[in-house]
């Protein structure tokens, strides 16, 4: 009874330090993701975003592109073009040369892919799940059971950029995150404000 009880307990053991090392692992890899992404004066990447319901059946893709530096960024994607300077956001349909304004809420910010290279620092489990081809997968799951989703899953490449990312949807949607190509590159801070005097006629939405 006593050698079947020390083999259960052994038994437990190495899968606790089988777990304890992929959790290691995959906290090196967001961390070495992130200090990567947090070193860069900036970037512009083109990305696809894809959305799968399974219950539903439903399915919807579209093309974007964001140009990132520190907090502020400029995203363009489905006709807006939304300009974050880390204090007021500016979206703008060129179709209707219309604008509004607003002032940036980080709290409203959940996941998006300007900050899903922090997202993982507070409040989330990690787990390392295989390394296929050089490209390392990692999930992280929220620990608030209030959030929407239930697990991120990140496709990190051995030069520490990501490939893509997945977020699961307690809906049963699944939400992907494919970069397409990147370029680090410095930019001006000037992209990062919109200036309604070159926009004749504009119509301006300020909810400030």
């Amino acid at each position: 009874m006593k050698k079947i009880i020390v083999l259960i307990n052994l038994i437990f053991l190495n899968q606790f330090f089988l777990f304890s090392q992929e959790d290691k692992l995959a906290l090196d890899l967001l961390n070495s993701m992130s200090d990567n992404y947090k070193k860069m004066k900036g970037f512009t990447s083109s990305f696809t975003y894809s959305m799968k319901n399974l219950t539903e059946d439903i399915t919807d893709s579209f093309s974007g592109k964001i140009s990132v530096k520190d907090d502020k960024y400029v995203l363009f994607i489905e006709g807006q073009k939304i300009i974050n300077d880390s204090k007021t956001v500016w979206t703008y349909l060129e179709d209707l040369n219309e604008v509004t304004i607003s002032e940036f809420d980080p709290s409203e910010q959940d996941i998006s892919i300007n900050n899903v290279f922090e997202v993982y620092k507070e409040g989330y489990k990690h787990k390392f799940i295989k390394k296929t081809n050089g490209v390392n997968t990692v999930e992280i799951y929220p620990e608030d059971e209030n959030k929407s989703y239930f697990k991120i899953s990140f496709a990190i490449l051995e030069n520490d950029l990501l490939s893509s990312f997945t977020v699961f949807d307690k809906s049963n949607s699944v939400f992907i995150y494919t970069i397409d190509d990147f370029l680090e590159e410095e930019m001006d801070n000037s992209i990062f404000s919109f200036e309604i005097e070159n926009y004749p006629d504009i119509e301006v939405i300020d909810f400030r």
